[in-house]
């Protein structure tokens, strides 16, 4: 089962999902994240979070979505509502796509490290309750509906 985040910039919010739902990988589940205009690098405090956190930074690097064309993602969470407004690649279209919208943790108000600090507790708490089921089991619709109660 292959789960694709995308946000604008990739980041923050889906560098962070990548690295959690990677954890997963003793399940059949292979992560990635893309955007639509991914930045320079990762944000230094989204790396920080990690390590504090104890979850791998190795190998994560910003990527266009267009990488991702040819991926086959089962499944594809859109964390930013700008990312909605932009003409998705269509892949998306052939996924079960939820959108899971998060404030971008880099341009909010307050502490930096809490912003991320929230967005990782936010984004570790959905992806437990996503994957608290064999997911690779249920069948689309079933699937779109587990996926959106995962934010509840």
């Amino acid at each position: 089962m292959k789960i694709l985040y995308l946000s604008t910039n990739n980041m923050g919010r889906s560098i962070i999902a990548e690295s959690i739902t990677r954890k997963y990988a003793h399940m059949g589940i292979k992560a990635a994240s893309g955007g639509s205009k991914p930045g320079d690098d990762i944000h230094v405090v989204a790396h920080r979070v990690l390590k504090d956190n104890h979850f791998s930074s190795v190998n994560l690097v910003r990527k266009s979505w267009n990488t991702f064309d040819t991926w086959g993602a089962d499944i594809v969470i859109t964390l930013c509502n700008k990312v909605l407004k932009e003409k998705c690649p269509t892949y998306v279209g052939k996924s079960v796509h939820v959108h899971w919208g998060m404030d971008d943790p880099s341009t909010k108000f307050g502490n930096m490290e809490d912003n991320f600090n929230k967005v990782f507790s936010v984004l570790n708490e959905r992806i437990e309750k996503m994957l608290s089921i064999d997911i690779t089991k249920l069948e689309k619709e079933d699937l779109r509906a587990h996926l959106k109660k995962a934010i509840l």
